[in-house]
């Protein structure tokens, strides 16, 4: 019953964050994800204590791979978050579908144990001509080119995403998962610092419903997502927890479509149906690299 609960509990999460990103970054972009990044870093403490047998370790092996898990979350989520400025919700949420396939794609050219089949690149093919059916029509005529752009910083963010799952199973350290989350977060703070550090010290009026995005984004999205993704890892096969990014999409753009009032129409649907049914077919005997990979 527990596995069930989580199940469901990390479908709700991964549906209901791409609007939380859409609404917690709609006065200040970088301000939304640097504090969303900072607040679930000193929420994950607690459970840090709670749950680690051993201490945090600062060995120089272990930064790395903190440094490294960093990424998905310091270059990944920024990218997205900028990208929501121009992107619906929905949107956001086919292209976060993808990073299965970009891991694989990365792990095909950088770890030894895994390469691409045909069927695999069939999966990528479907996808991508998802992709396409979706965006082409739907690109709004007055600022095209930055939604555009803001499409490909937002695969962008999916490739940030995959190379940091990469780069951590490369290095095959013995580090629990939640030293790593931790680390990640810590690391992506000084990172956000680092690039504009008056961010978090001029905070901008924020309405209720973007404050309300952004508490939610770090404690639920962040925290409680990143507890019950490893939960699954360790009680269920692999498989089925990389099946998560397939069905949630879909329960996205509905979303997204009832509470931002987002376009949903026939090229929408299609769309993401292929996009979809290329993620089934590239990740159905896809076992490896999920079990570490983090959703950030």
């Amino acid at each position: 019953m527990k596995i069930i609960l989580a199940y469901i509990g990390i479908v709700l999460i991964w549906t209901t964050t791409p609007l939380a990103i859409k609404w917690s970054g709609q006065t200040d972009w970088l301000f939304g994800v640097a504090s969303r990044t900072a607040l679930g870093a000193l929420l994950i403490l607690p459970f840090l204590l709670w749950r680690s047998n051993s201490g945090f370790s600062f060995k120089p092996a272990a930064l790395k791979v903190y440094v490294a898990a960093s990424i998905p979350i310091l270059g990944g989520l920024t990218c997205m978050y900028w990208a929501s400025q121009y992107l619906p919700s929905g949107w956001i949420a086919i292209v976060f579908a993808l990073t299965p396939v970009v891991t694989g794609l990365l792990a095909h050219f950088c770890l030894p144990d895994s390469r691409l089949t045909l069927k695999k690149t069939l999966g990528v093919v479907i996808s991508l001509l998802g992709l396409f059916i979706i965006f082409a029509p739907n690109l709004k005529q007055h600022h095209a080119q930055l939604q555009v752009m803001a499409i490909l910083v937002a695969l962008m963010s999916v490739t940030f995403h995959s190379f940091g799952t990469v780069l951590v199973k490369r290095m095959n350290h013995q580090l629990s998962a939640i030293h790593v989350v931790v680390g990640a977060l810590w690391f992506s703070v000084l990172g956000h610092f680092m690039i504009a550090p008056e961010t978090l010290f001029h905070w901008p009026e924020l309405g209720l419903r973007e404050s309300g995005a952004i508490l939610y984004a770090a404690s639920i999205g962040s925290v409680l997502g990143f507890l019950l993704y490893f939960y699954l890892l360790k009680n269920v096969e692999a498989i089925k927890v990389a099946l998560i990014p397939v069905i949630t999409p879909v329960f996205a753009i509905l979303l997204g479509h009832f509470l931002n009032d987002e376009v949903l129409n026939a090229s929408v649907w299609f769309g993401t149906a292929l996009v979809v049914f290329g993620l089934v077919i590239f990740e159905w005997r896809f076992r490896g690299f999920l079990r570490n990979k983090a959703r950030l």
